[in-house]
Parts: C-alpha cells; sequence; structure tokens
C-alpha cells in the first residue's frame, strides 16, 4: 500500500514536493486555503540565482538549486525557464562571487545597451535565469495532478490529528483527512500548526511588491539588479520589477517612485506603464536558516520553508522527496532541521 502523505500550502514548494512525491509512487493529497500560488509565489520575482557567499545560511541549498532546476526542465519542458544570466551593481562595489565575472561600463552596455547610466562596473552571473512563478506553480502542480496528487483548493487545516503519540492525518474545513506524514509547506502558516503540536517553529514575514509594466517592446536582455531598479521581462514581454515593502507603509508612492525610475533609467521605457502589482509576504525562518525536517520523534510531521523560496524549490523538492522515501538525509545539515527550535524551548 502507498504511504499517503498531505502536503499543506500550493505555493511553489509544496507543488515542488508534491510532484516529486508523485514521481516515488506515494499517495499525496494537497491541501490549499485559497488557490494554487495565491500566496507568497503569486508576487515573486522568480530569480533562479546560485550565486551566495560561503556563509550564507542557505549556501547548501542555493548551490544546488540551478542544477536542480535544469533537471526538472528537462522532465517539465514546458517550464520554458528563461536562462538569461543577471547582472548586478551598487553604490558598493563588491569582490565577485563563484560563477560571477566583472564587467566594465563597456561590457555592460553591450550586454544591456537600454541602460540609460550604465555604472563604471557589474557582475554578471551568465548561468542565472527566471521563471514566472505562478505560471511554473501551476504547470508543475498540472503534472503532479496528472500523477494522481489530489488538490483540495479553498480547504483550511484546522489540527493535527493525534493517536497515542503519534499524528495521525489532519483535521480540514472539509473533515478528517488520514495520512501517514503531512508536510507544511504553507510558509507563514506553519507558527499556528507546528504551535498545535508544542512544537512551534517561527516563521517571520518580509513583504516585497513585485510590479508588472507593459513595455513597448524587449527592453532589458537579462535579469537586472541595481541599487536603482531591479527589472526583468516575462516570457509575455511584459517588464517586471521588484521593490521592498516600505517602511512607511504608503506603497504607492513606492509604486510611482519605481515607474519613474524605470522609465528614467531604461531606455525604449520612456512609455512603460504599470498594468498590476501585488505584495507578497515571503516567509523567512526567524534565525534565517532554512528549515527542513521533522517536528516529531514519530516522525509524522514534516516542515520545509524558507527564503528564497523559488529559487529553491526544485532543491528542496527533491531533497522533501527523497527523505521520505529513504530516511534521514546528510545533504541536509543539523542546523536546518526544525529541532534547533526545540532544543532553545527546553
Amino acid at each position: 500500500m502507498k504511504k499517503k502523505i498531505v502536503v499543506v500550502g500550493a505555493g511553489i514548494t509544496g507543488v515542488s514536493i508534491a510532484w516529486h512525491l508523485a514521481n516515488l509512487e506515494f499517495d499525496v493529497t494537497i491541501i490549499e486555503q485559497n488557490m494554487p500560488a495565491s500566496g507568497a509565489t503569486g508576487s515573486a520575482f522568480g530569480w533562479l540565482t546560485g550565486v551566495v557567499c560561503d556563509d550564507a545560511p542557505d549556501v547548501l541549498l542555493r548551490r544546488a538549486a540551478l542544477a536542480d532546476w535544469h533537471r526538472l526542465e528537462e522532465q517539465i519542458p514546458e517550464l520554458q525557464i528563461n536562462w538569461s544570466g543577471s547582472l548586478k551593481y551598487g553604490a558598493r562595489s563588491q569582490a565577485c562571487l563563484p560563477d560571477e565575472r566583472l564587467l566594465d561600463r563597456a561590457g555592460i552596455a553591450n550586454l544591456e545597451p537600454a541602460l540609460a547610466l550604465p555604472p563604471a562596473e557589474a557582475r554578471y552571473a551568465a548561468k542565472d535565469g527566471a521563471i514566472d512563478a505562478t505560471e511554473a506553480t501551476r504547470i508543475i502542480l498540472d503534472k503532479a495532478c496528472g500523477k494522481g496528487v489530489v488538490l483540495q483548493n479553498q480547504t483550511t487545516v484546522t489540527g493535527i490529528c493525534m493517536a497515542k503519540g503519534k499524528m495521525t492525518g489532519v483535521l480540514t474545513s472539509r473533515g478528517q483527512l488520514e495520512a501517514d506524514c503531512v508536510v507544511l509547506a504553507c510558509g507563514k502558516g506553519i507558527p499556528a500548526l507546528t504551535a498545535l503540536m508544542g512544537t512551534p517553529v517561527p516563521v517571520l514575514t518580509s513583504p516585497a511588491i513585485l510590479l508588472r509594466f507593459a513595455a513597448p517592446k524587449c527592453i532589458v536582455k537579462t535579469i537586472i539588479a541595481g541599487d536603482d531598479i531591479e527589472v526583468r521581462h516575462a516570457r509575455n514581454g511584459d517588464l517586471l520589477a521588484a521593490e521592498d515593502y516600505p517602511e512607511h507603509g504608503c506603497v504607492r508612492e513606492t509604486i510611482i517612485a519605481a515607474q519613474a525610475l524605470v522609465r528614467d533609467r531604461l531606455r525604449d521605457a520612456e512609455s512603460a506603464s504599470l498594468t498590476q502589482y501585488s505584495v507578497g509576504e515571503r516567509p523567512v525562518p526567524q534565525d534565517g536558516y532554512p528549515v527542513l525536517g521533522f517536528t516529531d520523534e514519530s516522525e509524522g510531521v514534516y516542515v520545509a520553508v524558507m527564503h528564497p523560496a523559488v529559487t529553491c524549490a526544485a532543491t528542496i523538492g527533491r531533497l522533501v522527496a527523497e527523505e521520505l522515501r529513504v530516511g534521514k538525509s546528510d545533504e541536509i545539515p543539523e542546523c536546518y532541521r526544525p529541532s534547533r527550535f526545540r532544543h532553545k524551548s527546553l
């Protein structure tokens, strides 16, 4: 009999986990309180990068991320990831990290002729790419459902069912659902559900704004991430821009300023007009490290959350599915395990 897994959350992380589990012939149900990709995934910029400092909390996942996305794209060609590369610059010059090379002003102008005022230098990562996170989630979910995954939309998980100290399933707004294991991939919903078991996992939120502009033509070639603008093109030609949520809370002012910067910094973007914007509450574990692993000794409830989730979704899906099939994975370090929070509460 197939092992029954319930995945809570149909953002890109939960859907990737479900697809990988279905590939290993688990019996998988996804529970989503709204609609797929309606949370943080729906407002994600979609930048896929493996460029990371050696001492970054997520270094092990980030450095595996691009290879896992390439593998996933081979298995699901419909993803059509745009491997355009990225260009980073800022007021303070930084040394290149692995997989980056330094470009001077002439090299930048050659790569991105639309930059009206190219900086003196920038770091180019040729291997970076981008996806539409919402579309990618729907594509992966469709493939997962084709493998037998069942999706329950607009369903809220209200409790964890226990019997003799062991997790037996989840209580939902539609009733009880039996499970051998529950995977919590529901971002900011994780603290409340883990608290019900007495093993709370603290997850904060970091809001960000995604803006979509109608552009007259393809203006930028790569992903541009400067201290002034962060932009790329979507597959349909729209120009996407990412902005941090303003401390003063006035989103309208930020949007107006962002549109002005896009028009000012990019040639041929003078007529770019805002068509849509959204604010996403990105889940971020309290200590900044990814959380991957069981919250309980009976191995009934598994937590999967980190930032940036889109970048590492393919890797998280692979690692979680493999761990649920064969047991504890050496690829996941102890500093990622939820037990670190349990120890602190003693």
